[in-house]
């Protein structure tokens, strides 16, 4: 009975750092994002283009996510300035009832798959290759997009990257349930997957409106 106590107040504890860790990360992402106001026009696609390189050339080489502490924050940091003027586009264009309804739904979403990830299915780790080979070609795809302008492709990319993200969210808290995680990436494992749900739905709810 007492070791199971221990084990549960240890599991408790590295809970509350994932959660610490995953607010940690947003907080970067905030300031970033308010600094982001400052970034001049012409070094967003140069910096995106450059950010979505690093990150393919990280995973490749390291066959794992880019969730290290240095690329984690300069990714954290450079998402955060590059995401003003997106946001700013998508308030101005949606407007902000739509918006915020968006955002609102995302979260939902990321909760939804969350509690199924954690209370619902035993073990989803055999998901990871999949996802991992989907991510890969997402992120092959955005880079494509920045050269060839084909309305389709970016539908095509939010509706993959919304679905894509939303399955993370369900395999990062599967690990999580069955403890296969440290907290720091699995903090921002469950950051990188709301902010990346919140975009891809916030690119999607504009092609619909278009």
């Amino acid at each position: 009975m007492s070791s199971n106590t221990e084990q549960q107040s240890s599991d408790y504890k590295r809970y509350g750092q994932v959660w610490l860790f995953f607010m940690y990360y947003w907080l970067i992402f905030g300031i970033s994002v308010y600094f982001g106001q400052y970034l001049p026009a012409e070094w967003r696609q140069p910096m995106s283009m450059g950010l979505a390189v690093l990150v393919l050339i990280t995973m490749v080489i390291q066959r794992a996510r880019f969730s290290g502490p240095i690329i984690s924050h300069v990714y954290t940091i450079v998402a955060g300035l590059l995401s003003y003027a997106t946001f700013m586009y998508s308030f101005a264009s949606l407007g902000a009832q739509t918006f915020l309804m968006i955002v609102l739904l995302a979260i939902i979403g990321f909760v939804v798959f969350g509690v199924v990830g954690f209370f619902v299915i035993r073990d989803a780790s055999s998901m990871g290759k999949y996802l991992f080979v989907t991510l890969i070609a997402l992120i092959c795809m955005s880079i494509v997009g920045w050269f060839v302008h084909i309305p389709m492709l970016y539908t095509v990319i939010s509706v993959v990257g919304l679905g894509l993200f939303l399955l993370y969210t369900l395999y990062d808290f599967n690990r999580l349930k069955r403890g296969a995680f440290s907290p720091r990436e699995m903090g921002f494992n469950l950051f990188l997957n709301l902010f990346r749900i919140i975009r891809h739905a916030l690119n999607l709810a504009q092609k619909v409106k278009r």
